[in-house]
């Protein structure tokens, strides 16, 4: 069973969709596999793979506007607004068992955390690798454009330091991520999360762990 996630690390709701399809791995039994080949928790014939696609690929590498700010600039919404969609998202990653914390969050540039994830594909380590990019940015809310932060967050997530740094260093799956994110214009894929189970994509905008679970019963 293959299964597809488009997402960018930008994006909470692609977090919280990550622990809602782990917990729904989780239910089938077994040990499942990242691209690459190892571990992402579940069923030992489930492969997950990371899709590219940057939510803002104009952003710039440093830190400007708090998401807040961007959201009240670009869709005009007041800053009540804002501040109750980001306890609702709040409260919702905490049930999943996340700490999100949006409130004072600058979005950057995520094209090399995007890059690093294909490095983590090849060793099987790209669903450890996305948690950690999540955990940084949403969390922690460090500015995962830097390479410093970056090469923290590969080897926290086992990646060899020296690989990712000469990654990072060059142009290295710059395509990969290129390629990703024309397969989504391909497929139709317009926002994140978007995920497929053997090419049929699960309901749209944030799944259900119970929708989770059912699309994977289903290819099952």
């Amino acid at each position: 069973m293959k299964i597809e996630i488009w997402s960018d690390i930008m994006c909470p709701w692609c977090y919280i969709g990550k622990a809602r399809l782990d917990r729904a791995i989780e239910r089938l039994g077994g040990g499942g596999h990242d691209a690459g080949g190892r571990g992402a928790g579940g069923r030992d014939d489930i492969e997950v793979v990371w899709r590219s696609f940057e939510l803002r690929p104009d952003q710039p590498r440093t830190p400007g506007a708090t998401l807040g700010e961007m959201m009240r600039e670009k869709l005009g919404l007041q800053p009540g607004e804002t501040v109750e969609l980001f306890e609702k998202i709040r409260v919702l990653g905490e049930a999943e068992g996340l700490d999100i914390r949006l409130t004072g969050v600058r979005p950057v540039n995520s094209f090399d955390a995007q890059r690093l994830v294909h490095l983590a594909a090849e060793s099987g380590l790209a669903h450890r690798m996305k948690s950690e990019l999540f955990r940084a940015y949403l969390t922690d809310q460090q500015n995962v454009r830097t390479h410093e932060v970056l090469l923290r967050t590969a080897t926290r997530a086992g990646l060899d330091a020296d690989a990712a740094g000469a990654v990072l260093a060059g142009d290295a799956y710059g395509e990969d991520v290129r390629e990703d994110e024309r397969s989504a214009a391909h497929r139709g894929v317009t926002g994140v999360p978007t995920v497929f189970v053997d090419g049929v994509r699960v309901a749209t905008g944030v799944p259900s762990v119970d929708q989770f679970h059912r699309a994977l019963v289903e290819a099952g």
